[in-house]
Order: C-alpha cells, then sequence, then structure tokens
C-alpha cells in the first residue's frame, strides 16, 4: 500500500478515513471495478459531495507493468515494502 500526500509528495504510513455512506459506497463500486478485467491501468477519484477533498485509488504491482504510472508513483512502488 502506498499513501502519498499529493500537496506536499510525502509518503504517508498512518491515516485515518472517515466515509460518509455514499462515499463508502463509491469506493466499493471502484475496488470491483478494479478488480475486474476491465480495471487494468486505470485510476478512480473519490470526491465529497463538493469536489474540496478527492482520494485517487489504482491497483499496482510491484514486479508489474508500471507504464501508466507517472515517474514520482513509479518511484514509490519500486522503494514499497
Amino acid at each position: 500500500m502506498i499513501i502519498l500526500d499529493e500537496n506536499t509528495n510525502n509518503s504517508l504510513t498512518d491515516i485515518t478515513i472517515l466515509f460518509s455512506k455514499n462515499e463508502a459506497n463509491q469506493l466499493i463500486g471502484y475496488l470491483e471495478e478494479l478488480l475486474s478485467d476491465t480495471g487494468k491501468n486505470v485510476h478512480y477519484h473519490l470526491n465529497n459531495d463538493n469536489y474540496s477533498k478527492e482520494i485517487t485509488i489504482a491497483l499496482y504491482e510491484k514486479n508489474g507493468c508500471l507504464d501508466g504510472f507517472a515517474e514520482k508513483y513509479k518511484k514509490l512502488i519500486l522503494l514499497e515494502k
């Protein structure tokens, strides 16, 4: 798991996320898509109701193809423990 603060580009180790029921349902739908065959090399943005907060989710495999990722993500994936 990689958690990146997009504002500071710092990798984080511990966070707490509180979801509304609607946000949780959206997250479930996005995760199901990522796990399906159509979910390869894609990402999703989960936003709150007024789009002031955002979580971007994607799947990766450390030893897999990283072609769809920006360089900053490739570096984090390769350094992942």
